[in-house]
């Protein structure tokens, strides 16, 4: 509802676009006012930030004074071509009033004092970026949490700036990535191998904030943390080394080997999920911008991982650029002239020639589409985030003068995931062994699961001829793993007992990989 009004809560300053501010919304509502400073792209300027939060899908007056948070905050222009478009995004920070950095849990999210004010302004269903965020989470990784929330800046001259959306920065945290703190004093051993936050990005930031791989066809890869600015020489080396390392695994002869190739360097699961959600999405910038990788030490794990996932306002179906907006073809292979400077790295073509990452690739795919990536569920994820915003979605597309409906483009969103997946489940390399049937005579595992249909806890049971170190995962029907664990069954013994009496009733999968093998197995919890 629109109506002439007077903002008695920011200093009592009337409005000057009135039709334009609403008078109550059930999205949250965040104020910022700039004290008549312009907004840089950098540095940030200090600001005065306010927001209103009664609560999902209780409404929100612009009389309330209950405000989440009634402080400061440092806000700067952020993007690259998106801050030529008429709603900009922003960076913000948090602050106390000595310009300090202040951890705050911003509308219900984790304490923090690095924010993302994101403006949805070139997609227009209003949530590509948030429901890849979803399928993250669900596939058991940290993405970043968001809030929607409209938007007026400034006191003197109130500017409704429409629907905009707060998210969580890529950041080391506990509540973010939660990767092994490294400080400039830790230069050497275990301290020196973790943790570090790497992304393939273009090349346009401060002299010195990353390098370019020495392989064909060379990417650039940046610095996101130890920030440029804060890593030492010997951490700068270590990492570059080690992306080498990874590279060099690739090209040489025995590459593919389990425990002796490329694997040896990274967490292969987190590769495959980061190619299935680029792929899914059909993302412009797939594999060679805002490709976000992480490590923590040696002694906690170590190997490099990809994610988080990032940046999908360019992504299912929505750039009509270049053949992105149709549903054939693979993101990996295509060229485009927007993004033709930035290269895919080889990595991920090498990879798909090896049958044990195209296996994996595959069974991950049908387990995924057994789930959080079944039509429609996907859907109904959709319509409930259509149906929430959908009373500010309209004042939003007023505002901007947007064409179309917002219905519509849910509906073309819809039309694109539709064909997409089906193209992919047509497409995807890989044969993945049958998830029901034990005994194939490709697997050389032998191992029962008992009893399946289960209601309390399970047991595992490998072949007696089978040694080493075997890994398990369950992995609930959504993809998220909710067990896991590793044992050595020619020393402990060939049957493992997994705890299972609080899993809730429904259908599980049981990935076993022992060396090069792996199977899968389903598995039922009854009530």
């Amino acid at each position: 509802m629109l109506k002439r009004l007077i903002f008695t809560l920011l200093l009592s300053v009337p409005t000057v676009i009135m039709a334009q501010i609403p008078d109550s919304s059930h999205l949250p509502l965040v104020y910022i006012n700039t004290n008549f400073q312009s907004i840089p792209n950098e540095p940030k300027v200090m600001a005065d930030m306010r927001a209103l939060d009664n609560g999902y899908n209780q409404y929100n007056h612009i009389t309330d004074t209950n405000f989440v948070y009634n402080g400061k905050a440092g806000i700067e222009r952020r993007g690259s071509i998106s801050q030529l478009w008429a709603q900009k995004s922003y960076a913000l920070e948090t602050r106390n009033p000595d310009s300090t950095a202040r951890d705050v849990p911003l509308l219900g999210m984790p304490p923090e004092n690095d924010w993302v004010l994101y403006a949805p302004y070139d997609d227009h269903s209003l949530m590509r970026n948030v429901i890849s965020y979803e399928i993250g989470r669900a596939m058991g990784y940290w993405a970043p949490r968001i809030n929607y929330c409209e938007f007026i800046l400034n006191t003197a001259s109130p500017d409704y700036r429409g629907i905009y959306i707060v998210m969580e920065k890529i950041k080391r945290d506990s509540n973010r990535v939660r990767i092994s703190k490294l400080k400039p004093n830790e230069n050497s051993g275990d301290d020196l191998t973790g943790g570090y936050i790497i992304s393939i990005d273009k090349n346009i930031w401060a002299q010195d904030s990353g390098w370019t791989t020495p392989n064909p066809p060379g990417v650039f890869i940046k610095y996101v943390y130890p920030k440029a600015e804060e890593i030492t020489p010997q951490q700068k080396n270590y990492i570059r080394t080690y992306v080498d390392s990874f590279e060099n695994a690739l090209l040489a002869p025995n590459w593919a080997h389990y425990t002796q190739g490329y694997r040896k360097y990274i967490e292969p699961n987190s590769f495959i999920d980061f190619f299935i959600i680029q792929e899914l999405s059909k993302n412009i910038d797939a594999f060679k911008r805002s490709g976000y990788m992480y490590k923590d030490k040696y002694s906690k794990g170590g190997r490099l991982r990809a994610g988080p996932f990032w940046d999908f306002n360019s992504a299912w179906g929505n750039p009509k650029l270049c053949g992105f907006d149709t549903v054939g073809g693979w993101a990996h292979q295509m060229t485009c002239w927007v993004n033709s400077s930035y290269p895919v790295p080889f990595w991920w073509n090498k990879m798909l020639q090896d049958s044990v990452f195209t296996r994996d690739l595959k069974c991950r795919w049908i387990t995924l589409r057994a789930g959080i990536l079944d039509t429609s569920v996907l859907f109904q994820k959709i319509d409930s985030i259509k149906n929430y915003i959908g009373p500010a979605a309209g004042r939003h597309f007023s505002r901007w003068q947007l064409g179309g409906t917002f219905q519509g483009d849910i509906d073309t969103l819809k039309m694109f995931i539709r064909g997409r997946i089906a193209w992919l489940d047509a497409k995807m390399p890989g044969n993945c062994w049958n998830l029901n049937t034990p005994g194939n005579p490709e697997e050389n595992l032998q191992v029962n699961f008992y009893p399946n249909p289960f209601s309390g806890e399970i047991f595992m049971e490998q072949g007696q001829s089978i040694f080493g170190q075997t890994d398990i995962q369950i992995i609930d029907a959504l993809g998220k793993i909710v067990f896991s664990t590793r044992f050595n069954p020619g020393t402990e013994g060939n049957k493992i007992r997994i705890p299972a009496e609080n899993l809730s009733a429904g259908i599980y999968f049981a990935m076993v990989r022992n060396g090069e093998n792996v199977i899968s197995r389903k598995l039922v919890k009854t009530f």
